[in-house]
Formats: structure tokens, sequence, C-alpha cells
């Protein structure tokens, strides 16, 4: 019996037992399931520590279920410092994207609006002249150029072109007053109706004005200068002249296939020039006159007055008359005397029906024949030439067929921007006897002359004179008008060398200073721009379109990509770390 009543004792013990601790179970999984829903776990680490502790809960509440109310479960704790890193690596990987994008939008803007171009070329073979940027920079009239081609296919044509379009896209980006468009001619024929110059392909139009009120053509051949000795060959083998040919086929065509006949560049020369032409409120227009045999070779001459903005033209005077709406005429040494009609077509032209303001460039030549007609007329104006040669006993001054003269005077000088350079000519040079008591409302003045040890010869060399010699002189004829003083201008120069092509040609002489300097200030046109031509030398940076689309991608494209790449990668790695 009391067997039986202690084994009833000892199941009742271990049911209770049993029962709390199921009932201990339960209650922390409760527990456990309602924390879980309000704090998250947030390693895997802690969920195993929190595994742990539920073990031994369990055990603990066998041994004494009345204490389980009282243990709870240990809170994730969060790792703040982690979590501020992380925070500040993606605010800065997104702030260097955003800067690296807006540098590039800014730095892409800034290409396109200004000049911000390295030139590495040896001599600046595509950076326009100070000159030149300055008489851009002060353009305050619209004017649009538009090349009648698609750029890359106008490039595409040759190196000087290449060229030619980076100083045209150079003078573009000097000033917003100027734009610039490139149209296909083929593409849009309708262009060729809204202008009286019949256009080609590859032409340049210049104009200024909403309904074409001014406008000029550039041609390709304008942007290059062939050498003489390919124009020799070209008339010699080709059965034409380069002139006719080009005519006929087009200036392109040359230049494409017959690169080693150009000597340099231009296209600066006839970019400003085409610009000055259209935007100069007082143009002025210089005619050659020719018929008589000249002896003066005046290219390089024409080809700086075109670059400075005159319009240059030239009629034959046996024939035809001189324009009246000319400013300057120029008689080049001609071998043959003019007639007394001719040369009352020049004296009318200067009288201007009693206005004045006419002017007249005469060159004289120790090749010349007697001109007395010529002469009686200079003489007008209180200048006349000896049949003398100059020459200077000075070695600095005069030495192997040349002689350095000296400014006698500074009126329309103000063009001259270096006066530390020398006025070149040669010793056959004519020496001038002013008349300063000509006639009443006539001036005449030295404007060149040698130093004080100068001295003129004849033709034998014999020595005849010394001292001061003059060998260009402005003689002036005034009229009273309306308050006001009108001037018409004879220039004379003793010799053809003043101008000749190779001198102007040569930066260290001050010639074409000079010369520019003085036909501005008889014609009253504004400071002129002396600009050199351009030779293409520096082929080692030159780009072709493809490398120029190709380094487009790489700066704008790729490279931005992957630096976006590698901070996504760093970013992510850092958030997972």
């Amino acid at each position: 019996m009391d067997n039986m009543f202690d084994k009833d004792l000892i199941e009742e013990e271990q049911t209770l037992s049993d029962n709390g601790l199921e009932n201990s179970v339960e209650e922390f999984t409760d527990n456990d399931l309602n924390s879980a829903e309000t704090e998250p776990l947030t390693e895997t680490k802690q969920t195993e520590e929190n595994s742990e502790s539920v073990d031994a809960s369990s055990v603990d509440d066998v041994e004494s279920p009345e204490d389980e109310t009282d243990k709870k479960p240990k809170k994730p704790k969060r790792n703040h410092k982690k979590l501020k890193h992380g925070t500040m690596a993606t605010v800065l990987t997104a702030v260097f994207i955003v800067v690296l994008v807006l540098v590039n939008i800014v730095a892409t803007s800034l290409f396109e609006r200004f000049p911000l171009t390295i030139d590495m070329t040896s001599d600046a073979s595509y950076t326009i002249s100070d000159n030149t940027a300055d008489y851009i920079k002060g353009v305050e009239k619209q004017v649009k150029i538009t090349v009648l081609s698609e750029e890359n296919e106008f490039t595409a044509t040759s190196k000087y072109i290449r060229q030619s379009n980076e100083i045209l896209k150079n003078i573009v980006k000097s000033n917003e007053n100027i734009t610039l468009e490139y149209v296909d001619l083929l593409s849009n024929p309708e262009v060729n109706s809204e202008y009286e110059d019949t256009l080609s392909e590859y032409d340049i139009i210049v104009e200024t004005g909403k309904n074409h009120e001014r406008t000029t053509v550039v041609h390709p051949q304008d942007l290059v200068n062939f050498s003489s000795d390919f124009e020799s060959y070209f008339q010699q083998n080709m059965g034409g002249s380069l002139e006719s040919f080009i005519e006929y086929y087009g200036g392109m065509t040359v230049i494409e296939n017959y690169p080693s006949g150009i000597e340099s560049n231009c296209a600066e020369q006839a970019f400003t020039s085409a610009i000055l032409k259209v935007t100069d409120a007082n143009p002025v227009m210089v005619t050659l006159l020719t018929g008589r045999e000249e002896l003066t070779d005046l290219s390089y001459f024409q080809t700086l007055l075109d670059a400075n903005g005159y319009t240059i033209n030239s009629i034959d005077i046996t024939t035809q008359d001189i324009p009246k709406d000319s400013d300057l005429i120029i008689m080049g040494a001609p071998s043959v005397d003019y007639t007394a009609d001719e040369v009352e077509k020049v004296s009318a032209f200067l009288d201007n029906g009693g206005e004045l303001e006419k002017n007249l460039l005469y060159i004289e030549s120790v090749e010349q024949p007697d001109t007395p007609n010529i002469d009686e007329l200079l003489e007008e104006y209180g200048i006349s030439f000896r049949d003398e040669f100059v020459y200077d006993a000075n070695g600095d001054n005069a030495t192997n067929g040349y002689v350095f003269m000296e400014l006698a005077n500074d009126n329309f000088m103000g063009d001259i921007k270096d006066e530390s350079l020398r006025l070149f000519t040669s010793i056959y040079t004519k020496p001038i006897t002013i008349d300063y008591n000509n006639k009443e409302s006539l001036t005449c003045e030295a404007y060149v002359q040698t130093s004080d040890t100068g001295y003129t010869m004849d033709k034998n060399q014999k020595e005849l004179t010394k001292g001061v010699t003059v060998t260009a002189a402005v003689g002036s004829k005034a009229a009273f008008i309306d308050d006001g003083t009108n001037y018409s201008n004879v220039i004379a120069l003793g010799s053809e060398d003043f101008l000749n092509d190779t001198v102007l040609k040569m930066s260290q002489y001050l010639n074409r200073q000079w010369i520019l300097s003085l036909v501005n200030g008889v014609t009253g046109k504004s400071s002129g721009i002396t600009i050199e031509p351009k030779t293409v030398e520096g082929s080692l940076f030159d780009l072709t379109n493809t490398q120029i689309k190709v380094l487009e991608w790489v700066f704008i494209v790729i490279i931005p990509v992957i630096v976006l790449a590698i901070g996504i990668i760093i970013w992510i790695r850092r958030k997972n770390r």
C-alpha cells in the first residue's frame, strides 16, 4: 500500500514538472516572437547568441519555473559607427559623380563658346594674330559666316583647308556678334538664288544685315598662296594659266590635287578682310591703272591692301575711265608715257569736280624712259624726279646694293606699331626734288630720305651731291569747302623696291607698316591690320575628323562612365562590408 502511494506521488510530481516546462517554453516563445516583431535582428551573430539564451532560459525554467516572468530576451544592438561611415561614403560618391558631370558640362560649354585651345605648332599655325584678335573683338555689327559644305567634308579636302577652318572658328569664338554655319549647297540649292554672286560648293559667304545687306564671298583659292614657280609650271605644262584653270574647275580642285604648289596659308587675311569689307562704314576702293606696260609687280601689295579691307580693281587707262567711286589710283612705273587724254583722266579724277578728296600713288623706276606728260602732272603737286641714284657712305646704312632710309615726317604714321624697324630700298632709287613754293593751296613734304651721310651719283657712278636726299614725298592740293578743308594727295615713291614683294613679306623691315599707315592716312581709312601668311609645319599635332571623334568619345563618354562604374563598385562593396 505504501509503495503504491509513493508511486502515485512520484508520477504526479513528474506530470507537474512536465507541464511547467511546456508552459515555460510556450511563454518564452510568445515573448520572443513579440520581440522579433518590434526589433529586427541585425547580425547573424546576435541571432546565434539569442538562440543560446533561449536554451539557457529553458534549462533554468525547468529548474525554477517560478522565475520565468522575470527573464526577458536581450535587444539587438545597432552598429552606429558602421552605419555612419557607410552613409558618408555613399554621400561622397554621389557628390563626386555630380561634380564630375557638372565639370564636364561646363568645360564642354566653355570650349564651344571660347577659344580655349592650345596651338602646339611651332609657328602658331592655328592661332590668329594679336592684331586680328584685337580687331575682331571690336566688331559691333552682326556678321554671319556660311560655309557651303558640311564641316567634315570641308576639312577632309586638305590640311590647308583644315587649318583654315580652325582659324575661322577661332575668329568666330572671339566675338559673339559673329556666327558660323555649315550648309550643304548640294542639299540646299535654293541658297544660290538668295545672292547675286554665283556660288559654288566650298565657298564661304560673309555678310551683314538681315537681307544680305553687304555680302562678300571667300573662295577656296583665297585661303592659300600658290608659289610663283608653281604658277609658271602650270602655264608651261597645262596649256593655260592657273587662274583660268581655277575659274573652270574650281579652286578646291587645285588645292586637293596640287598641294605641293601651295606656298602658305592666308586664311586669316581672307577672313579678316571679308569681315572688314562688310562692316567698314566707309569702304575704300583702290584702282590699278594698267595698259602702259607697267614695270612694277604689286602682287603682294594688292594682297596686303585686300587683307586690310580695301576693295581692289583695275582698269586699262587707254580704253576705260577711272571709276568715280575710286578713292586711290595706282600708277606702277609705266614704261610708256601717258597721252594727254590719259593724263587728263588722272587730273580730272584728282580734282573731283572741285571737291578733291582723291589720291594717287605713283611709283618711279630707274628702268623707265622719259615720260614728259606724266612728269608734268607730278610737277603740279610739287614733285619731280632726278635721273640719279641714291647711296650712303655709312656702311651701316648701305651695302650690297641696298639702302636703309629714314622717316622724314610723322604725318599719317599713326599705324606704325614698331618704330625700331628700318625702311628698306635699293640703290636704284631716284631722288626727288620738292618745289615748296609751287602754287597757292599746294604743299609738298618729304616722307622718306637718306641719312646725312647719303649722296647721289649718276649712271657712271660719279658722285653728284652729298647730304640728305628725299626719296619719297607727298604733294597735297587743298580746297576750302563748307568751313572745312578737303585734300587730294599724290604719293610719290622713288623706287618700286619700296613695295617689293619679298620686302613686304619680311616682318623685320618697316616697309609694310609704313606703306599701310601712309595709305590709310591719305584715304582716311581706320587703322589697318597687318597679317602675315601662315605655313603648315605642325603636322605632328594635326588631327583628322576620325581622331577628333575618338577623343570626344574618350573624354565625354568613356572616361565619365569608367569613373561612374568605379564609384558604384566602391559604394556597393562598402555597403555590404
